[in-house]
């Protein structure tokens, strides 16, 4: 048939760009409208399986959501089609989606975690994903109590082939501890990590600069600056615009040792939280206000800005004051947003502090 003729193609161009690329994207949504024009389901479900895998990698993940609804809509249709520990995996990445979005209700996010516990159960797989899922959102939001709550529940039922790899839960537990303030206990919990016992797509990048962001904060340099090397090392290697976040607590850090090299990490990674969800730009612009604090606000930045910033001028001549007070106003206005739907001060506490 000429159209699986013409899908073969376009995965083929699309296996040739760069794992994180926006034209690969491009290619998979051609190749999706190509098998949905021609009733392909069991070929339009995979397709779209591997258009999350690539948009996971971007901070833009503007397609992630409708994509799964179609995914979890067709699995219903077809339940014996189909992977449902696939779908469920998939499942866990639309609900960080979902927390990131302000806009989703509260009542919307609970039935969303309720249709995934349903499903989970129904599969025969424990509920160690399902708390683990709220015990992100715990950390995301420097929940103490909650994040405690949670921790103990994931940790109260057996690993399985939903549960976040080692690595990932590890990295987690060392997180809870940054939050509540125990970076020595935080920094011993990563040793398995740090000696890449266990490893990820994104651990142990993430714990360095987790690691070198509050070891700056807590008055351990001497780690900050190990953790900040190791970071730095990782990412040569990295185009994963996801990143965003990691990369601002490396600008943080950079602001408090390094000025001339923060500006240079500003200019190679604020673009990409220009296009990111609204957790990630709100987390961005935390730690960019954090670090431009440690500066004279009437300097000038030497730096450059895509003309997609809002303050981006033709002379490129900018203030450290503007700029601080773009941030900080871009952070506040977000924290409020998330805030508003959670039904707390959380997000506006961690600006404040």
């Amino acid at each position: 048939m000429r159209y699986t003729l013409q899908i073969q193609k376009l995965l083929n161009l699309a296996e040739e760009l760069p794992p994180h690329s926006k034209d690969r994207i491009k290619h998979y949504l051609q190749a999706i409208r190509l098998a949905d024009q021609n009733d392909d389901v069991e070929w339009a479900f995979e397709l779209r399986i591997d258009l999350l895998d690539a948009e996971w990698g971007l901070a833009d993940r503007q397609h992630f959501i409708p994509t799964f609804t179609w995914l979890l809509d067709a699995y219903d249709h077809n339940p014996d089609l189909f992977d449902a520990e696939e779908l469920l995996w998939k499942y866990k990445w639309i609900i960080d989606e979902v927390y990131s979005n302000p806009d989703v209700s509260l009542e919307q996010t609970e039935q969303i975690l309720a249709d995934f516990k349903r499903r989970i159960e129904a599969e025969g797989y424990g509920l160690r994903a399902y708390y683990t899922k709220q015990l992100h959102e715990a950390l995301d939001q420097k929940d103490v109590e909650r994040t405690r709550y949670y921790l103990d529940l994931v940790n109260s039922v057996p690993r399985d082939n939903l549960s976040d790899c080692q690595a990932c839960e590890m990295d987690t537990e060392v997180l809870a501890l940054l939050n509540v303030g125990d970076f020595r206990a935080a920094y011993d919990k990563a040793q398995p990590l740090l000696a890449k016992q266990y490893s990820c797509a994104h651990v142990p990048l993430v714990t360095h600069c987790s690691l070198a962001y509050y070891g700056i904060k807590y008055g351990a340099k001497e780690i900050a600056l190990e953790q900040f090397k190791l970071a730095e090392e990782s990412l040569v290697s990295i185009s994963d615009t996801s990143l965003v976040r990691p990369t601002g607590q490396l600008i943080t850090y950079l602001f408090h040792v390094d000025e001339s090299l923060a500006w240079q990490y500003v200019e190679k990674y604020l673009p990409w939280s220009l296009e990111s969800d609204r957790n990630r730009t709100f987390f961005f612009a935390k730690y960019m206000t954090e670090g431009l604090k440690q500066l004279s606000s009437d300097q000038t930045a030497p730096i450059e800005l895509p003309v997609e910033h809002p303050l981006y001028n033709e002379k490129q001549h900018y203030l450290v004051n503007d700029l601080l007070q773009y941030y900080y106003q871009q952070a506040s206005d977000l924290a409020e947003q998330f805030d508003s739907r959670n039904r707390n001060k959380n997000f506006a506490k961690q600006l404040t502090e």
